[in-house]
């Protein structure tokens, strides 16, 4: 889709990556934490700690899904300075 500022993937590709990238470590430091509170209930598959078991599997499994952290990260920096001005210093 052509828009007045540039097509629209090109000009959300970098923010969305790192949104995903921010999203996903924070959800991770969440779950370990939550593991940490609940001790070895927190990784037990039945009772008290299905919940923070299937929340740990389902951060990580959407990390995976939706991209490396580093491919994304790495994606996000390169274009990012593609969108820099040529005259800007660094």
């Amino acid at each position: 889709c052509k828009t007045k500022g540039g097509a629209v993937g090109d000009r959300l590709a970098a923010p969305i990556a790192l949104l995903k990238y921010q999203t996903t470590r924070s959800s991770w430091k969440i779950a370990d934490e939550c593991v940490q509170i609940c001790g070895g209930r927190g990784i037990t598959r039945t009772g008290m700690g299905a919940k923070v078991e299937g929340f740990k599997n389902y951060v990580k499994y959407a990390a995976v899904y939706g991209g490396s952290e580093e491919i994304l990260a790495d994606m996000a920096v390169k274009m990012s300075m593609k969108a820099f001005p040529k005259q800007a210093k660094l």
